[in-house]
């Protein structure tokens, strides 16, 4: 019995990664074009169009990963800071891979494209610990 229960919470975590990941894509793309559209387009300084960007994916990922992947109804506040704050946490990083990307001379489209994966593993890590954890 006790087995068959973790492999039922580890299919759960599986299950929640796997979605949370097409999730995180999902907002990442949108995160990316925004970006890029501000960016080339818009000839937006880089600092405040990925700071748009990343503001929209936090909010369009928070919203998708409630209701259909954690499904999550209750504590909707707490939940929607703790997310958010963790989504900032995410910004200040992502801004400062960009800073430190500039320093080293690489293309800033390379830089943006790579930050999205390392912010979006740490970011997993601490909703599925904290902001979603019961």
């Amino acid at each position: 019995m006790k087995s068959y229960n973790f492999n039922m919470k580890l299919g759960l975590q599986a299950r929640q990664f796997f979605l949370y990941g097409v999730i995180g894509c999902t907002c990442a793309f949108i995160d990316f074009l925004l970006f890029t559209l501000m960016y080339k387009l818009f000839e937006m300084d880089k600092y405040l169009a990925n700071g748009i960007s990343v503001h929209i994916g936090i909010a369009i990922s928070f919203i998708i990963n409630r209701k259909f992947n954690f499904k999550k109804n209750d504590r909707i506040l707490y939940r929607a800071i703790s997310f958010y704050l963790t989504g900032l946490f995410g910004l200040a990083l992502s801004q400062g891979l960009l800073w430190f990307g500039g320093i080293l001379l690489l293309p800033v489209l390379m830089v943006k494209f790579a930050s999205i994966f390392i912010v979006g593993v740490t970011q997993f890590v601490i909703n599925k610990l904290v902001t979603f954890n019961k």
